[in-house]
């Protein structure tokens, strides 16, 4: 053919992208470029979406400006796959500004942000476009349920979640579907509400394997293991095929019960099974580091992730750092620390998991070093937040933050919390704090920890009948775990304390669920 139209040409496009080869697709269009043949507006969603797919800047801004060159930036699909690609490389203000700038933004174009930043982590940023978009006088449908639903789970939002799904449910728009009811069911127990969800698995209509591997992830991040085996079994007796998520889930279980027999076995079930599509992935080879890493075989975790069949990822030498961490294994960790920073030398949150190891463990010097490192490198340490939900708003805390408008009756609170639990036996956790100073100085710096002040804003403002539930976007540190732990020991607080309370506190996928007496 010797020069195709461009119907053929958007056609190969697509074929690529369909078949997740990114750089085919954009060398597609080079050539296209090269033969003199004018995409029009069919041409670059698909474009775009390989630029995406190919984590390359670059090109992506490089084909941004032919969309503009050719006169294309208004159109609809066109603008809207470009505000998913900057989410996805990270320049959320860029995504802002053309969405802000969009002209007739539709449904499809709330609903593909929304999702992006939803996927990309931008969970916060998400919830807000959806008020936005309510404000806006947008109507939504089951993609916007979907997607609320999911990020209320994110951020621990239960009641805002329920009352959206019910306004959806009597216009409605979710009845008998079973994506929005898988979409609740990680809702809840997201939220740590496992007994609601175990209630709605029961009552589905119908249920497929991603219903099934909810509910088991569910179990294993609210540490309810046995129940996570038992309903894989189930699973199993109904003649539904595990999937992988299916045995991330048990293997997720078997991490957070140490029980590293049971999570060979599991692993070993999948290694051995002719099926590709349970074949061990890196999720399950970080789990299995983490397993053994945890229960104290550093030495059999390394070797594990040095056999595997691919490239290990960082989640899997995260992993294997986070137990070194917790056994003070040094040398391993910096080992593992060094090959992190091979692949990801711009993640500020590996580097405070070994600063936390040398800290620990007094080597200031290490530590100092490993700052000056992550400023040479412009390295920066996310900020770790606490959220919880109040009156259909979500209230962030960061560590010894005052700007909140009862700031100062959540501080004299706090102090007054942290005199009581010292009394029966609470002691700060003082190898937390990351400062070469003396004792009273890393407790007063503990003692604003940002999932402490949202749980004393909940005792405040939240009815005592209702459970407070903490969502922290890091992982939780042991001053602040041991915190609610021992605040949760009401056996010994005595008579002074007058509301019993549930206090609900998740960092990343772990959720501790606590009984206090405050």
């Amino acid at each position: 053919m010797h020069k195709p139209r461009i119907y053929l040409w958007n056609v190969l496009v697509k074929g690529y992208i369909k078949n997740k080869l990114p750089f085919d697709a954009v060398s597609v269009y080079k050539q296209m470029h090269c033969s003199g043949v004018w995409p029009d507006e069919f041409t670059y969603p698909f474009v775009i979406k390989a630029c995406s797919e190919m984590a390359e800047v670059l090109t992506g801004v490089a084909v941004h400006a032919h969309v503009v060159k050719n006169g294309l930036e208004f159109i609809s699909m066109v603008r809207t796959e470009l505000i998913i690609m900057y989410v996805k490389f990270g320049e959320l203000g860029l995504a802002d500004f053309l969405f802000r700038t969009m002209v007739g933004r539709d449904l499809v174009a709330w609903n593909a942000f929304i999702s992006a930043c939803l996927q990309l982590g931008y969970a916060a940023k998400a919830f807000y476009l959806f008020r936005q978009m309510g404000g806006d006088g947008i109507g939504f449908d089951v993609v916007t349920v979907v997607n609320i639903l999911s990020i209320c789970g994110h951020l621990g939002c239960l009641e805002i979640g329920e009352e959206i799904y019910e306004n959806a449910r009597k216009e409605g728009i979710v009845d008998c579907n079973i994506i929005v009811d898988n979409a609740r069911l990680d809702m809840y127990v997201k939220c740590g509400n496992v007994e609601t969800a175990r209630d709605l698995f029961e009552k589905m209509r119908s249920r497929n394997v991603v219903s099934w591997s909810t509910m088991i992830v569910g179990y294993a991040i609210n540490g309810e293991s046995e129940k996570a085996f038992e309903l894989f079994s189930k699973m199993q007796n109904y003649g539904v095929k595990p999937n992988y998520v299916s045995y991330l889930g048990v293997l997720s279980a078997c991490s957070h019960a140490g029980l590293v027999r049971e999570g060979q076995a599991y692993f070993n079930q999948m290694a051995k099974s002719s099926d590709k599509d349970i074949k061990p992935r890196k999720e399950h080879f970080a789990c299995m580091v983490n397993l053994l890493g945890r229960s104290g075989r550093l030495k059999d975790a390394y070797e594990l992730a040095k056999s595997m069949p691919m490239e290990p990822d960082p989640a899997v030498w995260g992993a294997l750092l986070g137990a070194c961490a917790i056994h003070q294994n040094i040398e391993l960790g910096n080992r593992a620390a060094d090959l992190l920073f091979e692949m990801e030398s711009n993640i500020g949150s590996y580097y405070v998991l070994l600063s936390n190891m040398f800290a620990a463990s007094g080597r200031w010097d290490r530590v100092d070093n490993l700052r000056l490192r992550m400023k040479e490198k412009r390295v920066r340490k996310t900020a770790g937040c606490s959220s919880v939900e109040f009156r259909g708003d979500i209230h962030i805390f960061y560590a010894g933050d005052r700007s909140h408008p009862q700031s100062d009756a959540i501080h004299s609170k706090l102090d007054d919390l942290i005199k009581r639990i010292k009394s029966i036996g609470y002691v700060p956790w003082t190898n937390s704090a990351l400062h070469d100073v003396e004792m009273e100085e890393k407790e007063v710096s503990l003692s604003t920890h940002s999932e402490k002040l949202a749980i004393v804003f909940g005792l405040i403002n939240v009815q005592q009948e209702h459970p407070i539930r903490v969502m922290k976007n890091l992982r939780t540190c042991e001053d602040c775990h041991t915190f609610t732990k021992t605040s949760g020991d009401h056996d010994r607080f005595g008579s002074s304390w007058t509301l019993r309370r549930t206090a609900e506190m998740r960092s990343l996928l772990k959720l501790t669920t606590v009984e206090s007496i405050f």
